[in-house]
């Protein structure tokens, strides 16, 4: 009677030995990510278009690309119809980073408002089209970062990206990581601590002094020459 009894209470131990093991997986991987939303069902927030337009620059993606050196330049018309132009600048020469060319886009897009299906629209980036592409802006403080992802495919999660971009265009470590940190852990397709870090240093200014600089000094030159040759 005594063994039974026993036996009775191992076997009630063990089932809430189970149960809580169980309930600790899951409570750890619900923090491990598992509630990260996935770009394709992720709502672009309400954004205060004028306070969003501007310069910004691409700091991290996943997966990487063949761009970097990229700015982006936002501009918010008082128009009700196409009243977003965006010009993104970059660079995909790495002997010449400063080598620079442009795409364009403009998109319609409310003041405001969420947009459950994001913005969906195609960069003119001569001598063709890009493909229309779906951007969702998912966070962002105005002032210093904000979480981008997209597709171009909502049922095929390989053409699915992330980036985040930043007002700065270098950012200290310990800033990137606590926005990757952050991201990662609301969103899907942004990796904390692994996404691609975009070149964003020195080499894309140049191999020299800025435009009007290099005319000025040619231009110094030059007359110095005339000088010389009509003394």
């Amino acid at each position: 009677m005594s063994s039974q009894g026993d036996n009775w209470r191992f076997g009630v131990l063990s089932v809430f030995l189970l149960l809580g093991l169980l309930c600790g997986h899951t409570a750890e991987a619900d923090g491990d990510g598992l509630t990260a939303q996935a770009c394709n069902v992720s709502t672009s927030m309400a954004l205060d278009l004028q306070k969003f337009s501007g310069i910004w620059w691409e700091i991290v993606r996943q997966p990487s690309g063949s761009m970097f050196c990229t700015q982006i330049n936002i501009t918010v018309l008082n128009t009700v119809e196409d009243n977003v132009l965006i010009d993104t600048t970059y660079s995909n020469t790495i002997t010449y980073p400063w080598v620079n060319q442009t795409m364009n886009a403009t998109l319609t897009a409310a003041n405001a408002t969420p947009a459950a299906d994001g913005y969906n629209f195609t960069y003119w980036n001569p001598p063709a089209y890009t493909p229309y592409t779906v951007f969702k802006v998912l966070d962002t403080d105005y002032a210093n970062y904000a979480f981008v992802c997209g597709y171009t495919n909502a049922v095929d999660n390989s053409t699915a990206f992330a980036m985040i971009i930043a007002r700065n265009r270098t950012l200290s470590t310990t800033f990137l990581d606590n926005l990757e940190s952050e991201s990662s852990s609301l969103y899907d397709n942004f990796l904390n601590g692994s996404m691609t870090l975009i070149t964003q240093d020195g080499t894309c200014e140049g191999n020299g002094a800025d435009t009007s600089t290099a005319f000025t000094v040619f231009y110094a030159i030059f007359a110095l020459v005339i000088y010389i040759l009509t003394k």
